[in-house]
């Protein structure tokens, strides 16, 4: 899991005004899908631990993100000064039985989305009583779902070998049921959410037949793309540029949605780092095809400190930064391409 182009690109004032005011109002048709971030550390207990130490923390950094608060579209972790009101989570499915808990009072899913859906947003950014964002509740866009008994080494695998995160058609029903029942007895707001299958493999999903039907159950298709282990380099690795763009061209297909779950990253330090890395693969794939502007096409960044990454936080003034890189990808997503397929863009020297 988890941090180049010669002399890449950042971020152009010109392009914060393609945004409008805030881009999580949903008042006109989006042509695009969203921009979302998983959030780390995720407290100051865990950054005192060492392994997070040194890269800083979204709520320290108040008053340094102002584009990429206003303008990220989905979250998952502490809110820090963010504004949207939607969020994402991964759930695994469990390692000591074989189905899920059924009973929507005790099952750990229902729990988190109802903790979600109970919660305001933060206020210690915008503590105002009349300000609407702070008061407002969190939306569950997005369930990232599979089953991780491979990576713990623990745990019933999914029916597939090459890809044993994807679920059975049974767990698919029995998460479907839980959110009627859950829904019933008054614990969430929603009788059903979307079920988004989290996936270890480029393509398995498209290309066996047996798992495409099975996934077609869900709501949509989330794979990770770090730069570590077996996904290194690009050209050669796990996520190589084809059977990446296949899978995520058959998901949208269908219908259904895609997120492009990126990261962890490499930064300096690591073997084969280059400036701007992170950024330079995004082009090769955008080039190789992967939908880039598609309102079912969605980009999360897995900002995770993997293998004792120090890539810093933020600010969002820093293009090498955590935030520097969302407020690039953001500007990337919903700016007008120019005539050579790019936003217009000064060099990251000059930001």
């Amino acid at each position: 899991m988890i941090c180049a182009v010669s002399a890449a690109v950042t971020f152009s004032s010109l392009v914060t005004g393609c945004l409008g005011a805030n881009a999580n109002t949903g008042d006109t048709p989006r042509a695009y899908g969203f921009v979302g971030l998983r959030l780390l550390p995720c407290d100051v207990a865990q950054a005192k631990e060492g392994w997070l130490s040194g890269i800083g923390n979204y709520k320290d950094l108040e008053g340094h993100y102002p584009f990429v608060a206003e303008n990220t579209d989905v979250l998952w972790g502490p809110q820090g000064c963010f504004k949207t009101d939607k969020v994402f989570i991964e759930h695994y499915l469990p390692f000591d039985r074989d189905r899920i808990d059924p009973d929507p009072k005790t099952n750990p899913l229902v729990r988190e989305i109802r903790k979600a859906e109970e919660s305001g947003l933060d206020t210690a950014c915008d503590p105002s009583p009349t300000n609407k964002v702070a008061t407002s509740r969190q939306v569950m866009e997005h369930i990232l779902v599979c089953r991780e008994a491979e990576l713990v080494g623990k745990g019933r695998r999914g029916p597939f070998p090459q890809d044993s995160r994807i679920l059975y058609r049974e767990d698919v029903d029995d998460l479907r049921k839980l959110f009627r029942d859950a829904h019933a007895a008054g614990i969430l707001k929603h009788d059903n959410y979307k079920l988004i299958q989290m996936v270890a493999h480029p393509s398995c999903f498209a290309d066996n037949p047996e798992a495409r039907e099975l996934v077609k159950l869900m709501d949509g298709i989330a794979y990770e793309c770090h730069q570590f282990n077996r996904h290194w380099p690009l050209e050669t690795g796990w996520s190589r540029p084809e059977p990446v763009v296949r899978g995520a061209k058959w998901t949208l297909d269908q219908g259904k949605e895609y997120i492009f779950y990126y990261g962890p990253f490499i930064f300096k330090g690591f073997a084969g780092y280059y400036d701007f890395v992170e950024r330079d693969w995004l082009y090769k794939y955008w080039k190789a095809g992967l939908p880039k502007r598609n309102p079912k096409m969605h980009y999360y960044l897995n900002a995770f400190p993997h293998a004792n990454c120090k890539r810093p936080v933020g600010p969002e003034s820093d293009p090498h930064s955590n935030l520097g890189m969302m407020k690039w990808l953001i500007q990337e997503i919903r700016a007008e391409p120019n005539a050579q397929g790019r936003p217009t863009t000064p060099s990251a020297a000059t930001e």
